[in-house]
């Protein structure tokens, strides 16, 4: 059997063995068409060759999509049977443009892939609308996939504070429809993000015992759906957190967190509710005796600061309209665009220091810690004595010689990636080593020790 050509949406392979060239032919063809047929088991000439089939071997082909094709897609894959012989049909489509292949971007032309040039990259990015595309998009996954308890408690909450109607009868399919994550019996991006049990995102945690992030009291790696993460991560915080006991007017005796958990819940909220779900994601938290750092794969817009959220009455720009909307019905979000005005808010009543790092590779929000006091009812307090590692004398010492180098620059000189610059650069500008002068783009860094 012979099924012709290929052409600019038709590609064929003659076994999963080319599997990194069929992820660059699909990336080319989601470019180009937005989507498109791929077979394993047949030659380029349209010959049927068949292709060995194991028990793990769509599941193995599914996986590689999932790594190497970002924005991430769902194709529908399955065994098919021509002429006697097993074949694998892959099927995708996706409007999430420019599509990348293991970080590289190509077109298709008629029916090869060629990488395509910065300026065709620019391009397809500048005419491409990504509003809530993404998450309307269908997936594979049906009702039996939504996590029944998570969905439930998000019900029971968003009635409660009277931003939701409630159901004549509770219904899970009434319900996600509603919502617009509930399309043609399958789960919307949106909605398999924010309810499905299959554990879409993952949430790294790590308690470090010292500033140089070595050594650690406990790390975890966590996988669930952004309701469940959202109260994880919360949860976590509040029991790593320091706590004092303050009198109230001399008798009343309450509990206070070293940083206001509201303004913990806001940053860890912005962090799952505008992250970017279209690769592999991972959430981080950090917390080290002096910071609490909460960071989402997404960068902040461009061109915009929080402060400026802050400070004027700037309209705030979801990258995740639909999870943001979801996610006000059931209070996490309180209101649009305030989120930023009531960290700053309640972090300058407490005289707490806030910091933030954004590029390409995510966003950064950091709480600094003033209260040591470890023992709730003791009421201890710690002096800290900090110490430098390698890293840090590396930096300070290159510092020395040029204060005008970019972490950039610091990183390839050191051998280690720029957060990890990042973090030296903040350790040793809050323990008074150095001191930025200047913007961030054309100032310097002036060494004091």
């Amino acid at each position: 059997m012979n099924f012709g050509r290929e052409n600019e949406q038709l590609e064929f392979k003659k076994s999963t063995s080319e599997v990194k060239e069929a992820m660059d032919d699909i990336c080319a063809i989601l470019n180009k068409h937005g989507s498109g047929t791929l077979y394993f088991g047949i030659k380029p000439n349209g010959d049927v060759c068949g292709q060995e089939i194991g028990n793990l071997t769509l599941d193995d082909v599914a996986r590689i999509c999932k790594e190497a094709i970002s924005p991430m897609i769902y194709p529908f894959i399955k065994e098919v049977e021509f002429d006697g012989c097993k074949c694998i049909e892959v099927k995708f489509s996706g409007n999430e443009r420019p599509y990348s292949s293991f970080g590289i971007f190509y077109k298709r032309v008629v029916d090869r892939s060629e990488k395509m040039t910065t300026e065709e990259i620019k391009n397809v990015m500048a005419s491409t609308d990504y509003s809530s595309k993404w998450e309307n998009n269908i997936t594979i996954f049906g009702i039996d996939d939504v996590d029944k308890n998570a969905l439930r408690s998000f019900y029971d909450e968003s009635i409660s504070c009277g931003r939701l109607n409630p159901l004549s009868s509770y219904n899970e399919e009434e319900l996600l429809i509603g919502l617009g994550l509930f399309e043609n019996n399958h789960l919307t991006n949106a909605g398999y993000y924010l309810f499905s049990n299959k554990k879409p995102v993952v949430l790294k945690i790590a308690t470090y015992v010292t500033d140089e992030r070595i050594n650690f009291s406990d790390i975890r790696r966590v996988e669930d759906n952004i309701y469940n993460l959202i109260r994880y991560a919360n949860s976590y915080i509040k029991d790593k957190m320091n706590w004092k006991v303050e009198s109230i007017l001399g008798t009343s005796r309450v509990e206070v967190p070293e940083i206001p958990v509201e303004a913990i819940r806001e940053i860890v909220v912005n962090s799952f509710a505008h992250a970017n779900y279209r690769g592999v994601t991972e959430n981080e938290i950090a917390i080290t005796p002096t910071q609490i750092e909460i960071y989402n794969p997404g960068e902040f817009p461009v061109d915009l600061t929080p402060e400026m959220f802050v400070t004027s009455n700037r309209k705030s720009q979801p990258r995740n309209k639909v999870i943001l909307n979801t996610l006000y019905k059931s209070k996490d979000v309180e209101m649009f665009g305030s989120g930023f005005k009531k960290v700053y808010s309640l972090c300058k009543d407490r005289n707490i220091r806030v910091g933030y790092e954004s590029n390409s590779d995510g966003f950064s929000f950091v709480f600094y810690r003033n209260n040591v006091t470890l023992n709730v009812t003791e009421n201890v307090t710690l002096n800290l004595i900090v110490k430098l590692t390698t890293n840090d004398y590396k930096v300070l010492n290159l510092l020395k010689e040029n204060p005008v180098q970019t972490r950039e620059e610091l990183a390839t000189q050191i051998g280690v990636d720029k957060r990890t610059v990042q973090r030296c650069l903040d350790k040793l500008t809050l323990n008074g080593y150095i001191v930025r002068i200047g913007s961030k783009k054309t100032g310097y860094w002036e060494v004091l020790k």
